[in-house]
């Protein structure tokens, strides 16, 4: 088994920008006719195509509060698209607040991604720096119950994405739109069992019907956020290097990833992982109950 010690998040090699990216077409309510998803950028140094990833926040989250984690891949070649919602940020005036806005951040993920994509186009201020072929989707929370229509509800699905991440993530009903969880799609999801927020076994309630491939982690003593944003935590390097990992196995096609991947998943004491394809093993072996 791998040991955490000694790993830090690289911090070098790349750049942040921030761009106000306004989708005129949809209404934040019904006083404000727009949508305004501030985004933060990170691209690597060099000329490019770099793979991408679109991140999004959950409830009281932001793009900064993951600048950790954020620049561990893009110090890896990983371009990172990370809009902050405009009704379920942390810097969102209280009255405006509004948790059932969820409703609209599949939306907003899609026009984010739409716009960075057109930003890389011939003429763009990002001339050729991303590519549209290598495209995963991370979420935290309520980010990640913004992610699960995105691959697997049958109205928001964007077949643009390779790949998926969900940390601490939880399934929400979307107008009565059904979830098709036996699309086959890579996924890495991270758990806690010390999870307050969204319980460890809710979240494998949904886990357990993804259709594969699936590497299932388990954080013995993770919480909900503390694992991927910025505050330092245990998981820290197993969440740094096992997310890496998985962008180089899913979305550049790096054999040799899927041994770092496992590596970096199973630590002693802080981490396992269940890797699942129940379409290919249906005989799966069921993932160990976890202690506190």
């Amino acid at each position: 088994m791998a040991t955490g010690a000694g790993h830090e998040p690289a911090t070098s090699g790349f750049g942040v920008r921030s761009v106000e990216l306004v989708d005129p077409s949809r209404p934040t309510n019904e006083s404000i006719p727009r949508r305004h998803l501030p985004t933060d950028l990170y691209l690597p140094e060099g000329p490019g195509p770099f793979p991408l990833v679109v991140h999004a926040h959950g409830w009281d989250g932001a793009s900064w509060k993951f600048s950790r984690l954020l620049g561990t891949w893009a110090s890896a070649g990983y371009a990172v698209a990370a809009p902050n919602f405009p009704r379920t940020n942390a810097a969102t005036p209280e009255e405006l607040r509004d948790l059932g806005d969820y409703l609209n951040q599949p939306a907003d993920v899609t026009f984010v991604l739409d716009s960075v994509l057109a930003m890389s186009a011939r003429g763009g201020e990002l001339e050729g720096l991303l590519d549209p072929d290598r495209i995963g989707l991370s979420g935290l929370s309520l980010g990640g119950a913004t992610a699960y229509p995105l691959l697997f509800n049958h109205r928001h699905r964007d077949p643009r994405y390779r790949c998926g991440l969900l940390m601490s993530a939880l399934e929400l009903p979307y107008h009565d739109d059904p979830y098709d969880f036996s699309r086959r799609i890579p996924m890495l999801t991270f758990a806690g069992t010390a999870d307050a927020s969204v319980p460890y076994e809710l979240q494998q309630d949904t886990i357990a019907k993804l259709g594969g491939p699936a590497w299932n982690v388990t954080l013995p003593g993770g919480e909900h956020a503390t694992p991927y944003e910025d505050p330092p935590s245990a998981h820290d390097p197993v969440v740094a290097a096992g997310t890496t990992a998985f962008w180089d196995l899913t979305l550049r096609d790096d054999s040799g990833a899927a041994e770092r991947l496992l590596e970096a998943l199973n630590v002693e004491g802080l981490s396992f992982v269940d890797v699942s394809d129940p379409q290919n093993h249906p005989q799966n072996h069921p993932r160990p109950h976890p202690s506190n």
